[in-house]
């Protein structure tokens, strides 16, 4: 037998490489209880994305997922897969290229800023002390 069809996986929209964090927000115990908990994100599209879970179990078929703080919008999304450590998800309303693009900007900016501030306050000092020693 020949298979004539193409390996490549057919997708619509481009997965755009990422690496931050965001919150899972999903209902528990009926719709009682919401819990929320934070994760890496391993790529992103219009469409969907993809998060490292690690070993965590709790993740729902439905929930809605958070990109910036408790105040910015929830995005809803529905599983598609998941692996040992990884899921994927389809969000339930494709979102903008524009949205997306301002998301990872955003998202980038953000670790810069915490990279300037993310010495400690002994660094600091031996910086300070540094500079009158020649």
């Amino acid at each position: 037998m020949v298979y004539s069809g193409s390996t490549e996986e057919k997708r619509r929209w481009v997965r755009r490489d990422v690496n931050f964090l965001v919150r899972l927000i999903f209902p528990s115990h009926g719709l009682r209880e919401v819990l929320s908990a934070n994760f890496r994100m391993l790529d992103l599209s219009e469409g969907g994305a993809a998060l490292y879970i690690g070993s965590f179990s709790g993740s729902p078929d439905h929930f809605y997922l958070q990109f910036g703080d408790e105040k910015s919008e929830l995005v809803s999304c529905y599983l598609v897969q998941r692996t040992q450590h990884a899921l994927s998800c389809r969000f339930s309303n494709p979102l903008p290229t524009a949205h997306i693009d301002a998301i990872i900007a955003q998202k980038e900016m953000d670790l810069t800023i915490e990279s300037l501030f993310s010495k400690t306050n002994e660094d600091l000092v031996n910086d300070f002390l540094g500079s009158f020693v020649e």
